[in-house]
């Protein structure tokens, strides 16, 4: 068997080929909301430039959130009230996964992959692994991708009491109903969960850091997308909507969490409320704010692009090309032989 080529150059190099016009095009419509200083060019190494998306979450229909107690859902005590809380990994969870969803969908992660199911360092080569971060977890390799983006927690701005309701169910038999044909009696085979109720308001933060263009975008369409959270949200209706109500620019990431907006929110609950509230805190603390008519075309440019799919193929194509040259200038692929392969599966 001949020998595998390694590779030797350290330059930026095309193996994906796209359509470069494309790229420029939506790279400077990008670049007209948020300027290009909080962007890598590729991914290279670390700068203090982050971005800040702050996000409302709204459930649009119940929810289980839960995790040791398994009919109550996660709470905490702020001050005199207690509230939800959603943990991080909830919600970046659900949005990583609809992530690699758009991934197949455009055909750059390898077919082998399933969610948390990565048996090759090279297939760690696709643009959800180097966004949310991923690691080798079927070989020997110890090998980890650190997440681009931070996902923090979520806190209600209500009473937990205020925005729960227990339901109860039963457990019915295999013909449907509550009677035990062996005991000649009706089951007793009730429980009740904890839901938190539809219309409840979860004020969030989505940081990023040295983000491409194109990565920022396959996170924001991830979030923006996803619209199933919780325990069985493969039986449950679609029960969140996500909106993005403003963007923090900053040298450091600006102090502003979901626990202080939870804490400090003193006015009467309604959407527009809580997102004053928090635009406010984030004017506050950070260097620049992207909202109003700013906000509107970038999420202007998101759809745009959603409804172009070859476009949005092309920044696909772009990303992945940016995943690789990232992996070889890490030494995580080595050999030439290796990419060729790789993209021959891929069907790229």
């Amino acid at each position: 068997m001949a020998k595998q080529k390694k590779l030797v150059e350290t330059g930026y190099k095309k193996y994906v080929e796209y359509d470069e016009n494309v790229v420029k095009e939506f790279r400077e419509k990008l670049y007209s909301i948020i300027p290009k200083e909080y962007f890598q060019e590729t991914y290279t190494k670390r700068t203090p430039n982050v971005i800040k998306v702050a996000t409302i979450r709204t459930t649009t229909g119940y929810l289980i959130n839960r995790s040791t107690e398994p009919d109550e859902v996660i709470s905490t005590t702020i001050g005199n009230k207690d509230v939800v809380v959603i943990p991080s990994r909830k919600l970046k969870s659900r949005e990583k996964l609809t992530g690699l969803v758009l991934c197949r969908k455009f055909k750059v992660v390898h077919p082998e992959i399933e969610y948390n199911f990565i048996d090759k360092q090279e297939h760690l080569a696709n643009p959800n692994s180097i966004v949310f971060g991923d690691s080798v977890t079927q070989s020997n390799d110890a090998i980890g991708l650190p997440s681009r983006v931070i996902y923090e927690w979520a806190y209600s701005i209500r009473d937990k009491d205020e925005i729960t309701e227990e339901l109860t169910h039963n457990a019915l038999s295999e013909e449907g109903t509550m009677w035990d044909k062996e005991e000649g009696s009706q089951r007793q085979s009730l429980y009740g969960i904890q839901y938190i109720k539809p219309g409840v308001y979860f004020p969030q933060f989505i940081t990023f850091y040295d983000i491409t263009p194109e990565g920022f975008i396959h996170a924001l369409i991830s979030h923006l997308k996803t619209t199933r959270y919780g325990s069985q949200s493969n039986v449950m209706d679609a029960n969140m909507k996500n909106e993005i109500i403003a963007i923090a620019l900053d040298t450091f990431e600006p102090p502003v969490s979901s626990y202080l907006i939870s804490k400090e929110f003193n006015e009467e609950v309604n959407f527009e409320n809580v997102k004053e509230f928090v635009k406010n805190k984030l004017r506050e603390n950070s260097s620049k704010l992207i909202e109003n008519e700013e906000l509107k075309g970038l999420l202007k440019l998101i759809d745009e692009y959603l409804k172009d799919e070859e476009k949005l193929r092309q920044l696909y194509l772009k990303h992945l090309n940016d995943c690789i040259n990232y992996l070889v200038e890490c030494k995580i692929i080595k050999k030439e032989d290796v990419i060729k392969k790789l993209l021959e599966e891929m069907g790229v």
